[in-house]
């Protein structure tokens, strides 16, 4: 078994030191070995060579991934979703976290061992479990995060999930390659922060078995400014709302329309019978 990180990363090169050095210490504590796959999603500053120089400086395995320019989270992270598909073997598993240093590395422990412990598909890092907390955020974000939450809950429910707009999640690579092959190129349709909802969504076709593990979200340790959009994030996130609940009511019809034509059928079927 080989855990594999997913960085997706614009303009993080402030960040990348301090991260780094923290999946150095975590390798060294539980003493296993990580390897990172950092997309660089076509950012300006020195994020590419800050994270070759530090891989090497901390003895980190590093896979990096460039984009000629930036294309957006989604784009992203269907890059390193593929990258991990392509580099990985049965039995592997991935995480994807951000590339900001707001998420503890040190969590993947727990996740790792809960997933192996419950035969779980996909472990989630929430903010909205007991013993989880947000530190840092300004309470704007945090109302925006909890609300769309909230919404999808009631509206689009996916069993064992609370937090749909958290990116830090760990995979199972067996259920990684059921999504690759049951979706193809339209396992990713949305381009930024909203793409975490829709894997979610698109990921309950499967029915996957998911637990989540309360976090500590230290937005306080964020060196460079937020790269959201916050109008554009809205707009996407009820677009794609509304567009779950479209299809789920087109399902829900069609299953109707099919009873009621095989209750229809019982009587033709004994009047044949005279």
């Amino acid at each position: 078994m080989s855990l594999f990180v997913l960085l997706p990363a614009y303009n993080e090169q402030e960040s990348i030191r301090p991260l780094f050095k923290k999946f150095q210490i975590l390798q060294q504590i539980f003493n296993i070995e990580i390897e990172l796959i950092l997309v660089d999603d076509g950012s300006s500053d020195k994020t590419a060579q800050t994270a070759i120089d530090e891989s090497q400086s901390l003895g980190i395995l590093l896979k990096l991934v460039q984009h000629p320019k930036n294309a957006g989270l989604g784009q992203a992270i269907k890059t390193g979703f593929t990258t991990f598909l392509e580099i990985s073997q049965e039995g592997d598993f991935l995480a994807a976290m951000d590339c900001d240093n707001t998420q503890p590395p040190e969590l993947l422990i727990k996740m790792y061992d809960t997933m192996i412990a419950g035969s779980y598909d996909i472990a989630i890092a929430s903010r909205y479990r007991k013993g989880s907390k947000v530190i840092g955020l300004s309470k704007f974000r945090e109302l925006m995060s909890y609300g769309a939450s909230w919404l999808f809950r009631i509206a689009a429910r996916v069993p064992g999930v609370k937090d749909y707009t958290c990116g830090y999640r760990l995979y199972n690579r067996t259920f990684l390659t059921k999504l690759d092959m049951y979706y193809g190129d339209n396992l990713f349709t949305e381009s930024g922060f909203a793409c975490m909802i829709d894997l979610l969504l698109k990921a309950k076709a499967l029915k996957p078995k998911i637990v989540e593990i309360p976090m500590v979200l230290r937005y306080d340790e964020k060196p460079t400014a937020s790269k959201m959009k916050i109008l554009k994030t809205i707009t996407r996130t009820l677009k794609l709302l509304f567009k779950n609940l479209a299809s789920t009511e087109l399902n829900s019809n069609l299953g109707q329309a099919f009873k009621e034509q095989e209750t229809l059928r019982i009587p033709l079927k004994m009047a044949n019978r005279k």
